[in-house]
């Protein structure tokens, strides 16, 4: 940073922290925002008193970014809402689905489909929907939901089927064990446990797929070199 930049800057300080203090007055549910927003000023203030004007500007511009985030957040409010109601239809959908199939498990437009295997996928899309409420509540209220991120939103409870059937597959072929669960694989809660955790974690499931990654390798690795593998 030149001397001339940060002269310009310590000139125009107070009426940057002005406006910016006048942006954040005017956004909407931000009393949470505006102890911090002015406790960083006052900081940068102080910082620009005893001419560190280059800490002061990187606090300025860290402010910055937070206000245009919460008036981006505020702006997308209305896609909040409407993914909202994407996300409500999914689980009114499904909650219609396993209840038809429960009454009627005999019914021929589905009939053989309804097994363990379609309930994890069941259970995994309900934690991508659970995750994508979770989502939406928590970003809009901290303000800074970004909506670039709608597609998420709309895949994530398909995304979550197909990760809570593989993840269930992967521990029912008994391809990598439950460490932590004392319940049998074949206990009826547990495979929709895990599936559910799948959907509601990407990280959970990459970490499973990972897990199984080594394990796959390791057995290639024994095959190759004629080392019996463990049971």
């Amino acid at each position: 940073m030149t001397a001339d930049h940060q002269s310009t800057f310590e000139k125009n300080a107070p009426d940057l922290f002005n406006k910016l203090e006048a942006r954040m007055k005017g956004l909407t549910d931000t009393e949470y925002l505006a102890a911090f927003i002015a406790k960083d000023i006052a900081e940068a203030e102080s910082l620009l008193q005893v001419g560190k004007v280059a800490e002061a500007e990187g606090i300025y511009i860290k402010t910055k970014a937070i206000v245009e985030r919460a008036e981006a957040s505020i702006k997308a409010e209305p896609m909040a809402w409407r993914l909202f109601w994407v996300e409500l239809a999914y689980l009114l959908l499904i909650l219609l689905a396993g209840y038809l199939t429960h009454k009627w498990p005999d019914y021929w437009l589905w009939t053989g489909l309804v097994t363990l295997h379609s309930g994890a996928a069941w259970f995994g899309a309900l934690g991508g929907i659970a995750v994508g409420f979770y989502g939406l509540y928590s970003h809009v209220q901290a303000r800074d939901f970004d909506a670039k991120y709608q597609l998420w939103y709309i895949c994530k409870p398909i995304m979550g089927a197909i990760f809570g059937w593989f993840v269930f597959l992967v521990y029912f072929v008994g391809l990598i064990s439950v460490q932590g669960f004392d319940a049998h694989i074949k206990t009826p809660l547990v495979p929709y446990a895990i599936a559910f955790l799948a959907g509601f974690s990407e990280r959970f499931t990459i970490k499973i797929i990972d897990r199984l990654m080594q394990v796959l390798m390791t057995w290639e690795g024994e095959k190759s070199t004629g080392t019996p593998s463990k049971v």
